[in-house]
């Protein structure tokens, strides 16, 4: 085992990698090979073929997530090895031909299957951050086209355009085809993130007033009122696309679901160095079970209305890549309070 780390550790691992990560799964590959010398030598098989594939699958997967490259995996088995013979010699024995033939079948198979798991889990993360990066741009533009749907009903009803007007009829199926195909890429993908921070100076206020302006038409299509009282005003160093993606999709939500004819309240206060938004709703509440759930990808907090359940998802990640938090407090039989933290000091 000295032989090994001392072959690996600096030159195929980092130096600074625990040795306890470095060596886990070297005391059963070892069981296994001398397992297999011993089959060799025609004694009883005391280890399970599939012991010996579930520690080098393990193994691998272990090594991806340690951020180990392939290569990195194939020269530790090399090296693993190298060190069994070497260690062999030093003590005065001489592996026989069929020994050497024995270790070195026994060291292909776990490289191909530590190789096969790795490649597996590699494969499935860089399936689901692609998924996560279609969701979020699909997500993202749902909220112009809404705009943009919701302004051509309008002018409709206002008799600026005519029903039969060519113009209008291609406008209206645009963005019906719009809408399917966005409906598509989010029905398709799993989960929402494709966060990538670009930080900036952002007033506080700002991002108010925005998240208040991007839902003002639907409120006042649901006869609401939305106050927001910002109580000190400050500057954030933070990416503006992705807070403001974050918020708009809060108050947006909360708009949505509070009764007809209710109230949205948008808060802002400096506390202990963060800055805490709070949006409060009057959706009558949550049902049992909701609240733990409510920012994960897909699920969706109520059926009342359509969506897909990715705007919590969203903002959630967007917070935690600022260093804050989000969190809703449930006033069953009156609504909701999403409560935002972020640090006013962008961290290192």
């Amino acid at each position: 085992m000295h032989a090994w780390v001392a072959l690996v550790q600096g030159t195929i691992t980092p130096e600074s990698m625990p040795t306890i990560e470095l060596i886990d799964h070297l005391p059963k590959f070892l069981t296994e090979v001398i397992a297999a010398l011993r089959a060799e030598a025609g004694e009883p098989a005391l280890i399970d073929p599939e012991e010996h594939a579930e520690t080098a699958r393990g193994h691998g997967e272990q090594r991806l997530r340690l951020g180990f490259s392939l290569d990195a995996v194939v020269r530790e088995y090399g090296a693993l090895r190298d060190a069994v013979v070497n260690t062999a010699r030093a003590l005065g024995v001489n592996p026989t031909f069929d020994e050497m033939q024995c270790l070195f079948s026994a060291t292909i198979s776990g490289i191909a299957r530590a190789v096969s798991e790795y490649a597996r889990q590699r494969d499935a993360e860089q399936q689901r951050l692609h998924n996560e990066h279609i969701a979020f741009i699909a997500h993202e533009l749902r909220n112009p086209l809404a705009s943009a749907t919701t302004a051509h009903e309008i002018l409709k009803m206002q008799g600026n355009i005519p029903p039969e007007a060519r113009a209008g009829i291609a406008l209206a199926r645009g963005l019906l085809s719009m809408q399917e195909l966005i409906d598509h890429a989010l029905s398709v993908a799993r989960v929402a993130s494709g966060i990538e921070l670009r930080r900036e100076s952002v007033r506080l206020s700002e991002l108010l007033a925005e998240a208040e302006l991007v839902a003002a038409g639907e409120a006042d299509g649901r006869d609401l009122q939305l106050h927001v009282h910002c109580e000190e005003d400050v500057t954030l160093e933070l990416d503006r696309r992705l807070m403001r993606s974050a918020l708009n999709n809060i108050v947006r939500n909360a708009v949505k679901y509070t009764e007809r004819g209710s109230e949205v309240e948008i808060r802002s206060k400096v506390d202990a160095g963060h800055v805490v938004i709070e949006v409060e709703d009057a959706c009558g509440g949550l049902p049992p079970g909701k609240v733990e759930a409510a920012f994960a990808p897909f699920v969706r907090l109520t059926t009342r209305e359509p969506g897909f359940g990715l705007g919590l998802a969203i903002a959630k990640q967007a917070l935690d890549a600022h260093g804050g938090t989000i969190r809703v407090q449930n006033l069953p039989g009156k609504g909701c309070v999403f409560v935002l933290e972020l640090p006013v000091d962008a961290p290192s």
